[in-house]
């Protein structure tokens, strides 16, 4: 299938890509599964993107999206927004009876939003292997 969406990733005032360093504090299992979904997100259709493998946040968290996948017992939610065709991951948390861990992932992840979109310099491309 062809490559619909392309990834980016939130980097910090100080010029860290903080995905890629969560992503590599991660176990295996957790990188596996979240390879797994970028690989399955980004060759599909805008209006596909639904659950399970992503959902639209609401209320506070409205404006960011979730990638969601389980590893390890563990619900994890890689969040996120769209402009056009790509998709900028801001923040990864976890989600535990219905609640995002860290209490404060969305406002960290509208944070994040703000910055990227006031300066294209604090998103890189990914650099994960989905191929």
């Amino acid at each position: 299938m062809p490559v619909v969406w392309q990834f980016r990733c939130y980097v910090s005032p100080t010029g860290r890509n903080e995905i890629r360093a969560w992503f590599d504090r991660q176990p295996k299992s957790v990188q596996a599964g979240f390879i797994s979904k970028l690989k399955i997100l980004r060759q599909l259709e805008p209006a596909l993107w639904m659950p399970k493998p992503f959902r639209w946040l609401r209320h506070e968290c409205s404006g960011l999206g979730e990638i969601r996948f389980e590893a390890g017992n563990v619900q994890h939610r890689p969040l996120g927004f769209r402009t056009d065709l790509t998709f900028t991951i801001v923040f990864c948390a976890i989600e535990k009876g219905g609640k995002f861990e860290p209490g404060n992932a969305c406002q960290i992840g509208l944070a994040r939003k703000s910055e990227v979109l006031s300066n294209a310099q604090r998103s890189c491309p990914h650099d994960f292997i989905l191929d």
